[in-house]
């Protein structure tokens, strides 16, 4: 795509910052509270859980003059955290609360390896429904794809070729 009379491309300018954290333990729960995110919207928010050991918190959104304000955090998740069970809130005073509930001794014993099942990215929880349900069925149709190639690539037909004696 061409540019009117040779103008350069647009280029965005990021304004990275690190975002205040606070962390609150409980009997049954860690609780982190992000602060300094007053001026975001909760769909420029992100919060995934990478291969069930880390926790990232991603927040961007539009300043002035293509100048873009970002951040990202990373936060070790704890063995003893029952990863299904973790929720977020985006608060109205600008503040994103994280609750991290503990397994019970009786989860621990009886749930083997938690993190095994969950798969890279797995959502928390600040993204739509409906973009859930259409990951979900990405994935679906790359299963069913990848099923196919392997189905076609052992089903070959076999040509009979007759030796002559």
């Amino acid at each position: 795509m061409e540019n009117k009379d040779n103008e350069a491309p647009i280029t965005c300018t990021y304004d990275d910052f690190e975002p205040m954290c606070k962390w609150r333990r409980e009997e049954g729960c860690d609780l982190l509270e992000v602060h300094g995110l007053q001026d975001f919207e909760r769909e420029q928010l992100k919060v995934r859980i990478n291969l069930g050991t880390t926790l990232v918190i991603t927040g961007e959104r539009p300043l002035k003059n293509n100048i873009r304000s970002r951040f990202r955090k990373e936060i070790k998740i704890s063995k003893h955290c029952e990863i299904d069970e973790i929720r977020v809130k985006f608060g109205t005073a600008g503040i994103l609360h994280v609750s991290l509930p503990k397994k019970t001794s009786k989860k621990i014993s009886n749930s083997g390896d938690v993190n095994a099942s969950l798969p890279s990215n797995y959502l928390i929880g600040l993204e739509s429904s409906t973009c859930c349900r259409l990951k979900l069925a990405a994935q679906g149709m790359a299963v069913v794809v990848f099923a196919m190639a392997i189905a076609a690539f052992v089903y070959k037909p076999r040509r009979c070729v007759q030796v002559e004696s």
